[in-house]
């Protein structure tokens, strides 16, 4: 009988280690959608399918690289450039023929790519160029002019992933390649009809975070959201009621509060200053639709209180020294059971519900955006002190004479001001243009270009290197219609492409004029250059010559870019809408971080300015932090708090232990003056030092970046700093950080699980203000009454918040029924951190489990036997 037992048990061990093992073979398999739209398609279609590029050999056999017939044979991309760049070429282009293959572009109604590639680094260098592969192998399907391909905020670590989406009637079919694999890692249903079991695959390929972004953006592209603000999108991260309803709030303020007047910087002026509390989402709204960008000293972001929906907007009249300020808000909560009754949905309940919900509120932004959101204070008389204590900034100057406030509520609501009176707008219909009209815009403005170089005696021919076009096509609107689609007509006259460094989309507010500099430098000399300009007129629907020199073109950038710059800084300084001295540190602080604060996993960063200038616009698209996502937050100190060098905070945050690491970053010996030879191009110079080039004769010596303190932090810390630390004894994040221990007191671990629960752990959720445990989950906004704050941690806070960090939504589809909406959810749209929240079990633990459960179950029963037998 003993041996019989032992036999049994034998038999059961090998039998589960074989089901152990194949579990582990099919979980790669079990990643592709059931759904399959072409059963004669087979996934595996290229033979090194496990090739990745994040690590590029320099072994590169030109022969294997076939163009397409459709395509740009004569690429610029393919001419003179390193291995790396033909082979990060050719990651974009064989992805993209591997996805065509397998999804059929020519079957489908249309076509969108949304990828990693430009901003993430391969070899040390950036990934433009997959992103003309990509072009080029699409067979005319995907163009930026058609705003189909979209470029996802990234990291130099990021991988370069390529997600590629075909629309069929009412279907989305979604392929995704990571990281240059030319199999994809999911392949299936992503459309409005995802179920939770769809859902949950997506999420165990993607990524909680990634699987909401491609998911949230390619649906709202699907529903008709605009190009422009799909491009907003990608710079958030994501699709949301946040960065839905800053658009609303945005048509809101042009339509009671239009521009009138600019002030600012020469180079910096603006319509707008904004007082925003990061991390709602509708922050980055503002930011790009409004051209508002920290750098610029437009936008001011300190955590003034818990509420994140809330934005103070102000409109300066430089003639009479006075402006309005006009504070709005949303009400997530409340929109979304406006949702629930009209369709019976929650839309916190599953993924298909909350598509159908974005869906829903994209119709209302096209709609009845004012809806949308609710106008909290309306004032006029706000005089020259104030704007000072709430932007800490002399108007038209940009030197900060005063630590700034922010939306300080407490502040604003004493000073007592007098309502204002909105204004009254004209209704006119405007005729919106169509794609073929906006199209041929961008090929006259190129042909007139090409007949002005020519009497110059200068040729123009496609796909030149040392010819550029600068313009405000893509982010201005013409009769309410996006313009993307002139950058069709610019590509098919001169092959102009931004992955090409040539045809440069700079930063603009939505109402201004379209405008075009095409700008020529002598390939063998690059002090003779050429410069010709245009403005498009609405009203006579023509081209009108504005300029044709250096000196009166619209745009500066070419005093940078024909020297050359760094793609990932070239994107900074077209955010920043010019290049200017200031702008020129931002890149090497950047840099500086990447080398000597790296991420590791879990880790992701926040970066906080203390005295904003131009650099800051800079930091933050290389570091891919924002206002909207809460990971960039603007302090704006004066010099007696920062010495005049400390000019930012870098934040490592880990989100699955909820602490983190700073550093007080440190700025000296950075003008121009004290670095190069006087004579010398300062942004040669600079551009030699992004490319690690120190050889420059006219180089005196480098900016001096140091690290001035290191600190570990938790949540509360954290939460006291992006709040400016004003409600602690030093007053201010500089002087509390410094006060700091350099490392976080080591958990005793039978403390942390302190049995009676006499010590309350720090909830994630929340944040304690003033004694209290104020809600700090939510996403985007929550419910407020404007007519009874609670207290927070900057004076009073109006409502509910949200936590620090990552901005991103989660769906509770893997908690629900796939259809479920009986259960009752909060509203809210929560956040989530670089990692999941959902623990996962691992497989082998259960099988050990089992046979830990077997092997006892075996000796009992052994036991038993014997003991019966001895009777």
């Amino acid at each position: 009988m003993k041996q019989h037992s032992l036999y049994i048990i034998t038999l059961l061990v090998i039998f589960l280690a074989i089901m152990n093992s194949v579990s582990a073979e099919n979980s790669s398999s079990d990643l592709i959608s059931d759904i399959q739209y072409d059963n004669n398609v087979d996934i595996n279609i290229a033979d090194d399918n496990q090739k990745s590029y994040q690590s590029v050999s320099s072994d590169l056999d030109d022969d294997n690289l076939k163009l397409n017939d459709n395509s740009q044979e004569s690429n610029s991309i393919l001419k003179g450039n390193s291995s790396s760049d033909l082979k990060i070429y050719k990651l974009g282009y064989d992805v993209t023929r591997a996805a065509d293959k397998l999804l059929n572009f020519s079957s489908a109604d249309d076509i969108l790519v949304i990828t990693t590639a430009g901003m993430t680094w391969i070899d040390n260098k950036t990934t433009e160029s997959a992103l003309g592969g990509i072009v080029d192998a699409s067979n005319n399907y995907v163009s930026y002019g058609k705003g189909n391909i979209l470029t996802l905020s990234s990291t130099r670590k990021d991988p370069t992933n390529i997600a590629f989406f075909i629309k069929k009637d009412n279907s989305l079919t979604m392929a995704f390649y990571k990281n240059g694999s030319l199999t994809p890692i999911f392949y299936g249903n992503a459309g409005p009809t995802l179920s939770a079991s769809e859902w949950k695959k997506l999420q165990k390929a993607l990524g909680d975070e990634d699987a909401y972004s491609y998911i949230s953006i390619s649906n709202a592209w699907s529903a008709g959201m605009p190009n422009d603000v799909l491009t907003q999108a990608t710079y958030h991260g994501h699709v949301c009621t946040g960065l839905i309803s800053g658009q609303a709030m945005i048509q809101t303020l042009l339509t009671y509060y239009p521009p009138k007047d600019e002030f600012g910087l020469p180079l910096e002026h603006t319509s707008y200053y904004v007082l925003g509390v990061p991390g709602g989402s509708e922050d980055d709204a503002f930011t790009w639709s409004l051209d508002i960008t920290p750098g610029k000293r437009a936008y001011i972001g300190i955590d003034t209180m818990v509420n994140k929906a809330m934005t103070g907007f102000i409109r300066w009249n430089t003639t009479s020294n006075t402006g309005i300020i006009i504070i709005m808000s949303y009400n997530e909560t409340a929109i979304k059971e406006n949702f629930k009754k009209i369709f019976g949905l929650n839309p916190d309940a599953s993924a298909t519900n909350d598509l159908k919900y974005q869906n829903w509120l994209i119709n209302k932004l096209h709609t009845n955006p004012t809806s949308l959101v609710t106008m909290l204070y309306e004032f006029k008389g706000l005089t020259k002190d104030n704007l000072e204590y709430l932007m800490g900034l002399e108007i038209g100057k940009g030197n900060v004479v005063k630590s700034a406030h922010g939306l300080d509520m407490d502040y604003i609501l004493g000073l007592n001001l007098t309502k204002a009176t909105r204004e009254t707008k004209v209704n006119i219909t405007e005729t919106k243009l169509s794609d073929k009209k906006l199209k041929q815009i961008g090929i006259d403005a190129c042909n007139k270009a090409i007949e002005y170089f020519t009497s110059q005696g200068i040729t123009i021919k496609k796909d030149l290197t040392n010819f550029y076009v600068l313009t405000s096509a893509g982010y201005v609107r013409i009769n309410g219609t996006p313009t993307s689609m002139i950058f069709d007509g610019i590509y098919e006259v001169l092959g102009s492409a931004l992955y090409k460094k040539t045809l440069l989309p700079v930063h603009t507010p939505i109402w201004k004029d379209l405008v075009f500099d095409f700008y020529w430098v002598d390939a063998n000399n690059v002090k003779n250059d050429s410069s010709f300009s245009l403005k498009y007129d609405i009203d006579n629907d023509e081209l009108v010559i504005t300029g044709n020199t250096s000196k009166n073109a619209n745009y500066i950038l070419q005093n940078a870019i024909k020297y050359d710059p760094p793609y990932d800084v070239l994107i900074g300084w077209l955010f920043h809408n010019h290049v200017c001295g200031g702008s020129a540190p931002g890149y090497l602080i950047a840099d500086y971080i990447y080398e000597n604060f790296p991420t590791n996993e879990n880790e992701s960063y926040i970066y906080l300015t203390t005295n904003a200038n131009c650099k800051d616009d800079v930091i933050s698209r290389v570091l891919g932090v924002s206002p909207g996502m809460g990971t960039y937050y603007n302090l704006r100190y004066d010099n007696n708090k920062t010495n005049s060098t400390n000019v930012g905070i870098a934040i490592k945050w880990n989100s699955k232990t909820k602490t983190g690491e700073l550093i007080i970053i440190n700025l000296d010996n950075w003008g121009a003056g004290a670095l190069f030879k006087k004579g010398s191009n300062m942004y040669e110079e600079y551009i030699k030092l992004y490319k690690k080039d120190y050889s420059s004769p006219n180089l005196i010596s480098r900016p001096q970046i140091s690290i001035t303190s290191r600190k570990e932090i938790n949540e509360e810390m954290l939460n006291k700093i992006i709040g400016g630390a004003t409600d602690t004894k030093e007053g201010n994040s500089i002087a509390y950080i410094m006060g700091l221990p350099d490392k976080l007191p080591i958990k005793n671990e039978e403390n942390n699980n302190n049995k009676d629960n006499k010590k309350t752990p720090i909830n994630e959720n929340k944040k304690k203000t003033d004694g209290k445990l104020i809600n700090n989950s939510s996403s985007s906004s929550n419910s407020i009454n404007s007519n009874t704050p609670t207290t927070g941690t900057y004076g009073k806070s109006y409502g509910e918040g949200l936590s620090v960090g990552v901005s991103k939504n989660t769906i509770n589809a893997n908690n629900e029924p796939e259809s479920s909406d009986a259960s009752s959810s909060d509203g809210k749209t929560y956040e989530i951190s670089k990692t999941g929240a959902n623990k996962e079990i691992n497989s082998n633990s259960i099988v050990f489990a089992i046979l830990a459960i077997i092997i006892l179950g075996g000796i009992v029963g052994y036991g038993y036997i014997r003991k019966n037998r001895s009777k």
